[in-house]
């Protein structure tokens, strides 16, 4: 509607048409040539204007009001939607740092693996080098051992041979009269050949011996670093086990991060499509008022031309959208909004604690009736993704109430109802139970049914 500035500074300002309004020119001068004469004539016209005043005013002030309830709605504190969302994605955040936390972590162990692995490795190379080193001693015992075999004949022999020729030096010494000399020679040349090959057979013995010394050295170093590769590979048998089970977590950490980004995606989905369904109701309900506004306008500009005969005035007109009375649902015996069991009250922490219930959940047998909680006008129900069949209903003060999950409506959009009047039956809610979930809103924002009286008042549940 075009708003009107009139800018005279009197009324003869606007009688002689030295106004800016082409709408207060045209009106002035109707009711300038109208005017009557007769003084309660006079009155009863100034009452009529008056009247057309009152209506444009309140006309103006209400258009004014209702064009903005939807951007003061949008204006209010953060929905408990929205907080579920941000507590969604706080949860996926978190849960994507523990999952690089824990890449970080397989990371770490897969470079000790690798450093065990390598240590195990380096410890197989020594094992192998003193093997072959005990297998190059054993070689060697056996030379020398073949070595002293051969050695003992001949010095068994040289000893039968010093063992004869001294007898027989001595012998003839005494009885032949030998040279002294050639006999002290004779012994000489014996010892010489005796020396030899007694130290000749110490050193192969000694060598033997010390072979026999490397050989347990090696062979206890060989052990030791047997114990070593064994204790490494239990260790990397462990980290193994800790690799699987690292890799494990991960895969269902992954899976988690997956089915977090899901549920979010749904989240904004459901939001989406509801704020979009609540915008378009709240809409609605706005052009709606606006529409009342302009008949109330209309009736009362033609009051002020034509007086009532009767005492109605425009306030008594049905504000029900042209709904009679008799054409509402009457109300049925039952419990409200239906017999059930709380399963999950409002502000109930879900999803392990990082969000928070906007509804009741009730659990009750499937097709059980639910019912309305309070008088008003069904402005939506249909099928909704993630809802299933939910009921809208609009009340006053700006209340909404929702209930979603049914198997079957009883209701159609337009239609009014009762308190306590049957909508629809209750269906899945989550797995394989049934019943019905139930949310307050008042605007677009959610509130605790708790705190609406009329809920208080009506509800058989705590």
């Amino acid at each position: 509607m075009e708003h009107v500035v009139n800018n005279c500074k009197s009324e003869a300002d606007c009688r002689s048409g030295r106004v800016q309004s082409p709408f207060l020119q045209f009106w002035f001068a109707r009711t300038a040539a109208a005017l009557p004469t007769s003084r309660p004539a006079r009155m009863k016209q100034a009452r009529g204007r008056a009247i057309y005043h009152f209506a444009l005013y309140a006309l103006v002030i209400t258009l004014v009001i209702l064009s903005h309830p939807v951007a003061a709605l949008a204006a209010d504190s953060t929905p408990q939607l929205n907080r579920a969302i941000d507590q969604q994605k706080s949860e996926l955040n978190e849960t994507r740092a523990k999952q690089g936390q824990l890449r970080q972590a397989l990371r770490a162990t897969q470079q000790k693996l690798d450093e065990t692995e390598h240590a195990q490795n380096a410890l197989e190379d020594q094992i192998s080098a003193i093997e072959e080193k005990i297998d190059q001693l054993e070689t060697q015992k056996d030379a020398l051992s073949m070595q002293i075999a051969q050695l003992r004949p001949q010095i068994a022999s040289n000893l039968r041979l010093a063992y004869a020729l001294g007898d027989q030096a001595t012998l003839g010494t005494l009885l032949a009269h030998t040279d002294a000399l050639t006999t002290e020679r004779n012994l000489h040349y014996i010892k010489a050949l005796l020396s030899e090959a007694l130290s000749k057979m110490a050193q192969l013995k000694q060598a033997e011996k010390d072979q026999i010394t490397n050989q347990q050295t090696l062979k206890t170093s060989h052990n030791a670093l047997i114990a070593a590769h064994e204790a490494l590979a239990s260790t990397l048998q462990q980290r193994k086990v800790q690799q699987t089970a690292q890799n494990q977590l991960l895969t269902a950490i992954s899976t988690q991060v997956d089915q977090q980004s899901q549920h979010l995606g749904a989240l904004l989905a459901q939001k989406k499509e509801l704020d979009m369904q609540i915008a378009r109701i709240n809409a609605a309900a706005a052009e709606a008022a606006r529409a009342r506004a302009e008949r109330r306008a209309e009736m009362a500009r033609h009051e002020a031309a034509n007086p009532p005969r009767s005492g109605k005035t425009p306030d008594d007109e049905d504000q029900t959208d042209g709904k009679a009375a008799s054409a509402v649902e009457p109300g049925s015996p039952g419990a409200i909004p239906v017999r059930g069991k709380i399963i999950r009250a409002y502000g109930a922490p879900i999803a392990d604690g990082d969000m928070r219930a906007q509804g009741i959940l009730f659990s009750a047998p499937q097709n059980t009736p639910f019912r309305a909680v309070a008088a008003g006008k069904v402005v939506f129900a249909d099928t909704m993704k993630g809802w299933g069949n939910l009921v809208i209903i609009r009340h006053t003060n700006g209340y909404l109430t929702l209930y979603a999950h049914a198997s079957e409506l009883r209701v159609h959009t337009g239609m009014r109802v009762s308190q306590g009047t049957e909508l629809g039956l209750c269906g899945q809610i989550e797995g394989r139970n049934s019943g019905l979930y139930f949310e307050v809103r008042r605007g677009n924002d959610t509130i605790n049914p708790s705190r609406w009286s009329v809920y208080r008042n009506v509800s058989t549940h705590p």
